[in-house]
């Protein structure tokens, strides 16, 4: 049997307004392909969560709601209703989220529903096709599990906003890469003090930068200690091989911008940069460039092209992109 496990901290309010209060819920299926054969109507609840002061969970069906959508999975919404506990009208979204947090798929209640006595759970009965769930478009079913986000909006909220506890403020997010990468291009930081040759074209950078983001620089250019170090060598040019300038020049791009060269990769064509940006990420040891990089790969994936992602995958020890290519195999073989 597979399990559903909740995010902590997930599940507190996300947003009011006037007459609104919304809250967010992040939990993960565990053991999908356990989940299969459970039987329709059958359904795996979350943990519970608040919203508006009232205690809700989502129910996942793997085998469907009912006969008619036993191809699709379903999920639902419920709230603990108590006698005590008014009616409220809510609508709610459920989104696909890929192992990077970005949303693959999403669908959202089409109008606010009544959670009242005579009905407490509502839901979408064909959400995704089970065969889409398992796709290699979508990409969300990494390593045998599903991250699912359930957003619930009371639409009718009575709650008070003028007194009691006031809000906690929230910290505004990091901007240190882009102070970096303004103080870098401002023209008053150091002078760049490495030269790189690739296939005879040669790139500048500041050796601390690409060092800070690469394990592969920092111990090439600084070392572990001992042994002759390319910084203290003084070398005029290191020479590098294994990747192609293009790449090369991505690498550069995503050390000092922490993003793909997305002009580059339009010039020469993503089918053409995404392998070769893959494989220099992972050369260099860019664990999140290479993550990217596969996710981005997944687009590619069909029948003439899986088996040469799957062993590009393989060459790299990417299970996330091999796992893709074997999820498209397997749907192929069932149709």
């Amino acid at each position: 049997m597979g399990s559903c496990l909740s995010a902590a901290g997930d599940g507190g309010q996300a947003a009011s307004s006037a007459s609104s209060v919304s809250g967010t819920h992040q939990f993960t299926i565990r053991g999908y392909n356990a989940t299969k054969g459970m039987g329709v109507g059958k359904s795996i609840l979350t943990r519970y969560f608040t919203v508006d002061g009232r205690t809700w969970f989502a129910r996942y069906y793997p085998d469907g709601y009912n006969m008619e959508t036993s191809d699709f999975i379903a999920l639902y919404v419920q709230t603990l209703y108590k006698p005590l506990c008014r009616p409220v009208r809510a609508r709610f979204t459920f989104e696909l989220l890929r192992p990077d947090g970005s949303v693959a798929y999403a669908r959202r209640s089409d109008r606010p529903c009544n959670f009242d006595m005579r009905c407490s759970s509502w839901g979408i009965r064909a959400f995704v096709a089970r065969g889409d769930l398992e796709g290699a478009e979508l990409g969300v079913l990494h390593q045998d599990a599903i991250k699912v986000r359930c957003t619930v909006e009371v639409v009718n909220s009575q709650r008070k906003r003028g007194g009691g506890r006031p809000r906690a403020p929230v910290a505004p997010a990091s901007d240190y890469a882009t102070n970096a990468i303004k103080f870098l291009s401002s023209g008053t930081a150091p002078p760049f003090d490495v030269k790189f040759s690739v296939g005879g074209v040669t790139f500048e950078a500041h050796a601390l930068v690409v060092a800070a983001q690469s394990e592969w620089f920092a111990a090439a250019l600084y070392g572990h200690g001992a042994g002759e170090r390319w910084v203290e060598a003084g070398l005029p040019c290191i020479s590098i091989s294994g990747t192609t300038p293009e790449a090369f020049q991505g690498v550069l791009h995503y050390v000092y911008h922490d993003a793909l060269p997305e002009e580059l990769i339009k010039a020469k064509g993503e089918a053409v940069m995404m392998p070769q940006l893959f494989e220099a990420a992972d050369m260099f040891l860019i664990g999140r460039m290479k993550a990217i990089c596969a996710i981005r790969l997944r687009r590619f994936i069909n029948n003439d092209t899986v088996r040469s992602i799957m062993e590009l995958a393989q060459a790299h020890s990417c299970e996330e992109l091999q796992q893709a290519c074997q999820n498209h195999l397997a749907r192929r073989r069932r149709l």
